[in-house]
């Protein structure tokens, strides 16, 4: 019993990795939630279990396709130590995706909802898939202009799923939309400079082999910088409650990055960890900031 206990919780920490604002930390539902001025605390729950079963699905999903790649690049995980359980992921992540859909069938207010859940599921397969259409052609995770294309049809058709569970969508919808796709673009492109050496042994040509590490870290900021831009143009034209301005106080810790990197020309060392860390941390503080503005 207690062998299983611990394989059961390896796999669900598994699920929860990388941790991101949607699962296992439900930001991104809260500030759907916020931004769609509903209050209602049923569609904040549904929004949350959606979104934890649904990208607990796509990870357990990428986790299983990535094994010989994390084999090669000597990262140990359970599935790379244990053949059962790959079986058992093989059932039990389509189950997460079968059972999002269920969800958003039943839970969504505007049935465009659904149409965004198929989007996000078709991508975020093909994305990671070795195993069905990876026979056919390259999985999209493998080659960095798919690999982007992903993000770009995945993070709207995502934050449109998630503000369908609340309300109809709006022009606030997609302003929602816009600010989320900077944000988690800006993530994507941090990512990959950890994947490099990884991708590099497993001939990948993702955006950290293709790309320097100082051209995707401007890349990141320069996607913060428009982060910060759309808040304060969506506030301004009262789209967002313009108390929603107070969010890009934070953008303080993205100026200090920048000034560390444009005064070290740009050359990136162990040093470089403080800044970067200021950048992501605060930015999160500025998405937290966005919410609770919005709920007062």
């Amino acid at each position: 019993m207690s062998r299983l206990y611990w394989k059961v919780k390896e796999v669900i920490a598994l699920s929860a990795t990388p941790p991101s604002i949607i699962y296992p930390f439900p930001i991104l539902a809260m500030l759907a939630f916020s931004l769609s001025e509903t209050l209602n605390i049923a569609s904040l729950l549904k929004a949350i279990v959606l979104s934890s079963v649904f990208q607990a699905g796509i990870n357990l999903w990428n986790h299983l396709n990535d094994v010989e790649t994390d084999i090669i690049a000597g990262k140990r995980n359970i599935l790379t130590d244990d053949k059962e359980i790959r079986k058992s992921v093989l059932i039990i992540s389509p189950m997460l995706y079968l059972i999002s859909l269920i969800m958003a069938i039943f839970w969504t207010v505007d049935k465009s909802g659904i149409y965004a859940f198929v989007a996000v599921a078709l991508v975020t397969w093909i994305y990671s898939d070795k195993m069905f259409f990876g026979k056919i052609f390259r999985r999209w995770k493998d080659q960095y202009i798919t690999e982007v294309l992903t993000y770009i049809i995945a993070i709207p058709a995502f934050t449109t799923l998630l503000w369908t569970l609340f309300t109809n969508l709006s022009i606030k919808s997609v302003a929602f939309s816009t600010i989320m796709m900077f944000y988690m673009l800006s993530g994507t492109f941090l990512k990959d400079i950890k994947d490099i050496t990884g991708d590099k042994l497993a001939g990948l040509r993702t955006l950290g082999v293709v790309f320097s590490p100082e051209s995707l870290l401007k890349s990141s900021i320069l996607l913060l910088v428009l982060y910060y831009i759309s808040i304060s143009i969506f506030s301004f034209l009262g789209i967002l409650s313009h108390k929603s301005i107070v969010s890009i106080a934070p953008s303080v810790g993205l100026i200090y990055t920048i000034y560390h990197f444009t005064s070290t020309e740009w050359n990136i060392t162990l040093r470089s960890l403080g800044p970067v860390k200021i950048m992501i941390y605060s930015t999160l503080a500025s998405l937290i900031i966005l919410t609770v503005a919005e709920l007062i």
